[in-house]
């Protein structure tokens, strides 16, 4: 299951998102319709009766037969039977089919119904949230509610009609009930009711965790002063902490941030040490100014606020759709989520081109467009430096990430402004979208085409904000080290999943990681290596390039079908109880391996080898 985070064109968001949604009316209504087509045949039944009746008493005056058959002629008899004192007319049986019919038909048309004034409430809701974070904030909180019970609601009531349906679809029509239909209906309502019931009152992961260092204001007095005489520009207060990081990215939060072992709260500003290495003064000055105006425009509040909501209302949609029988709730309050995501979006690019208006006033629009080249282009070289790393298949006794990106960025930056779809390239964000390059860069007034862009781009930082953090070179190598060390240890994981070993160096990789597994059972040994499985009743061995399927049966049996010989078993009855589920951990582990490594290489074939050959 996925989010969107992207405008829709009217007619792509009605095929992906409306139309789907309307899938909610249709249990509803189909059991609208049949419900009142089954009660209408009852009643005709029940009139045909009691005008049957009536004829035949003799008892009555023609009057009394006349009114009588007025009566039963006009008024349906599920009505009727209704009025007190009418209970006897019909047996407990039939009595209990009505009630059946009438809640029925309750239930429909209160789905039906309340689905179209939940759309037009939470169409309402969404066009509202356009006007500022506040109307948002407080519009998607009274939809979230209103979206939550209906959707409980729906579950419920739909499981309801789905049961009942599944009852009298076969019992009117065929004259006869399946009672294995009704309980499979009937447990796959209860587990989208739990499954719903479970995602709303699931506790929620809050903890944001960010790698960095968190510089006190005793430690780097400078930084601190500079960053105040910053906030006092912007008209706002400074930050409660400063987190500095190796990530390629600026950003400020009020959520709540695990930075180590300690949990930091209030407003928090994560610098990135690379970058400020890149930076000259002034444009550091233009990006921290950017940053500090999300503070002053309440931008980090109203996130705070919202993100939990989008959380949960992420977690209900997933509890929809494991739940089965629910999809069609899911795809109605999916729709709504995409259009809220539409005006989160839209909100978020006008609060950053506020601040990009802020940055430009406290410093010059040539400052935040040289700020923002500069680290959009370090962020893309960073990218293609790991991927490049991460293509060799070799084992690195060190990943040299850092050392790699300061060593070719210059010649980078050289040519980055040919770069293809340069215009659409984004700055990275951990909690919000940010607007293409293109588009901040017309907004503070400078274009991508001009000549000066490359300028600016070439032009060398002086890290003078790298320099107020005392301390800032040490901190930064310590955190590219343990960096480098888990994208090498990573890396070194990855290996054996890509080769089909062709040589005695790929062999020995996958053998470090997937040696030779052996497991007795009554039957005899059981081997697994990377090539395949030997099993002792077998006429030889199954190997992993020759299966088409492999299976476990009732009867606890795991079925091969290979590629032009007999199907193979290995009845895991025959092992010890301890070793069974290793048998069956071994054989997936084992050939999970071998088909991810025939993807990498087909992968490799079809893009013509990789990048290091």
């Amino acid at each position: 299951m996925s989010h969107p985070h992207e405008d829709f064109s009217r007619l792509g968001f009605a095929k992906t998102f409306f139309l789907p949604a309307l899938l909610i009316f249709l249990i509803p209504t189909i059991s609208l319709i049949l419900f009142i087509y089954i009660q209408g045949a009852y009643d005709r039944e029940g009139r045909d009766a009691a005008l049957q009746q009536i004829r035949a008493d003799q008892s009555l005056t023609a009057e009394q037969r006349a009114n009588a058959e007025e009566l039963f002629s006009n008024v349906p008899f599920s009505q009727l039977i209704t009025i007190p004192g009418n209970e006897d007319m019909v047996s407990p049986q039939a009595a209990f089919d009505y009630t059946t019919f009438r809640w029925a038909i309750r239930f429909s048309l209160f789905s039906i119904i309340g689905g179209i004034v939940v759309i037009v409430l939470s169409a309402f809701c969404v066009v509202a949230s356009l006007r500022s974070q506040w109307i948002q904030y407080v519009s998607l909180s009274v939809s979230w509610h209103v979206l939550r019970i209906f959707g409980a609601a729906q579950v419920l009531i739909q499981g309801v009609l789905l049961f009942a349906l599944s009852f009298w679809i076969t019992a009117f029509f065929l004259e006869r009930y399946v009672p294995k239909l009704m309980v499979i209906v009937g447990i796959l309502a209860l587990v989208a009711i739990a499954a719903v019931i479970k995602s709303m009152f699931m506790k929620l992961n809050n903890e944001t965790v960010v790698e960095g260092t968190v510089i006190e204001r005793d430690a780097s007095p400078a930084l601190w002063q500079e960053l105040s005489a910053i906030c006092a520009k912007v008209d706002t207060e400074t930050p409660d902490q400063v987190i500095a990081g190796i990530d390629d990215n600026f950003f400020v939060t009020e959520q709540s941030l695990t930075v180590g072992e300690k949990n930091y709260y209030g407003r928090s500003l994560f610098v990135s040490l690379s970058l400020l290495k890149q930076l000259n003064g002034r444009e550091a000055d233009a990006v921290l100014a950017h940053e500090m105006a999300h503070f002053s425009g309440n931008d980090t509040l109203y996130s705070q606020k919202i993100s939990p909501l989008l959380v949960r209302y992420d977690n209900y949609l997933q509890g929809l759709y494991e739940g089965g029988v629910s999809l069609p709730v899911f795809y109605f309050m999916n729709c709504f989520r995409a259009l809220y995501e539409v005006s989160l979006k839209r909100l978020s690019r006008a609060r950053e081109f506020r601040a990009d208006r802020i940055a430009t006033e406290v410093t010059s629009p040539r400052d935040m467009a040289g700020a923002l080249l500069k680290i959009i282009a370090y962020s893309s070289y960073r990218v293609k430096v790991e991927q490049d790393i991460f293509q060799k298949e070799e084992v690195l006794e060190n990943a040299n990430v850092s050392q790699e990106i300061s060593q070719g960025f210059d010649n980078y930056a050289g040519s980055f402004m040919s770069t293809p779809d340069i215009s659409h390239l984004r700055t990275s964000h951990p909690f919000d979208t940010h607007p293409s390059l293109e588009d901040r860069m017309k907004a503070v007034g400078c274009s991508l085409e001009s000549p000066d862009s490359q300028v600016m781009l070439s032009e060398p930082g002086d890290g003078q904000w790298f320099q107020k953090i005392d301390g800032a070179e040490q901190l930064e190598d310590e955190q590219w080290k343990e960096y480098e060390e888990r994208f090498r240890a990573y890396h070194e994981e990855t290996l054996p999943y890509r080769f089909l070993p062709e040589t005695d160096y790929e062999l020995a990789i996958v053998l470090k990681a997937f040696p030779e597994v052996q497991l007795t059972g009554e039957e005899g040994l059981l081997t697994i290596d990377h090539t395949g499985i030997k099993h002792h009743p077998w006429e030889s061995p199954v190997q992993f390039s020759d299966i088409q399927s492999c299976q476990m049966d009732d009867k606890g049996r795991l079925n091969f079908t290979s590629t032009g010989g007999a199907p193979s078993k290995i009845n895991l009855k025959k092992f010890k109880d301890s070793d069974q589920q290793k048998v069956i951990e071994a054989v997936e582990r084992y050939y999970s391996r071998y088909l991810a490594a025939k993807e990498y290489q087909e992968h490799v074939k079809q893009s013509g080898g990789t990048d290091d050959e």
